[in-house]
């Protein structure tokens, strides 16, 4: 995995991009998760191994084997032959796909090639969680008239900008033995209720509590 220029990086096909583990263990520092978490696309589990240094049952999947422990791969979220054993449960928690369709490669008859990833994700986490629904996802993927009459349908519930801006380089080039540099990109958790009804509120989520 190379860059591009110095700040970056080649398309990872699968958009696996790895985010730092302290924006996850802050998260589960201040919003109260009740139950099971299960994060769909972990990579390299991140997110669950938080998680569980939070005291809370977590289980990582990914859509790929990268030999990575405590993940279980080749579990494809957006298949829906993957129902049995784990689905519903409380609460998803994931740094999903930021990508179209067509970047992944994944063009589908009923998916427009323009479509999103990450809302489609959505979507289906909301069918699936009972509780909790929280996505790591750039700032301003909130914007826009299309997808901002869209969220104000959803139960989003908090909105968590992140500070200072984390590092989120592609997961090859860690697994590589890459080291992230300083990040340049803004991103927020967005946290959905099931059952909420409302306006969302916004709170700072910073490294140093």
């Amino acid at each position: 995995m190379r860059r591009t220029t110095s700040l970056q990086w080649d398309r990872e096909p699968d958009a696996w991009y790895v985010e730092p583990s302290w924006p996850s263990e802050r998260l589960f520092a201040v919003e109260r998760f009740e139950g099971r978490v299960v994060d769909p696309c972990c990579g390299m589990g991140t997110i669950p191994n938080a998680a569980r240094a939070a005291g809370l049952q977590a289980e990582g999947y990914d859509i790929r084997d990268r030999g990575f422990p405590g993940v279980t791969g080749g579990k494809d979220f957006f298949s829906t032959d993957w129902l049995h054993g784990t689905w519903p449960c409380e609460n998803i928690v994931s740094n999903p796909p930021y990508a179209t369709w067509a970047q992944l490669g994944r063009v589908k008859p009923t998916l427009d090639a323009r479509s999103r990833a990450e809302e489609e994700f959505l979507r289906i986490a909301l069918t699936r969680a009972r509780r909790k629904v929280a996505l790591f996802l750039p700032s301003g993927w909130i914007n826009g008239e299309a997808r901002g009459a869209w969220l104000e349908s959803l139960p989003l519930y908090r909105v968590y900008l992140i500070g200072p801006r984390p590092s989120c380089p592609p997961g090859p080039f860690l697994r590589d033995g890459g080291k992230a540099g300083n990040g340049t990109g803004d991103y927020s958790w967005f946290v959905f209720l099931i059952g909420f009804q409302g306006a969302p509120t916004v709170h700072w989520l910073r490294r140093d509590a």
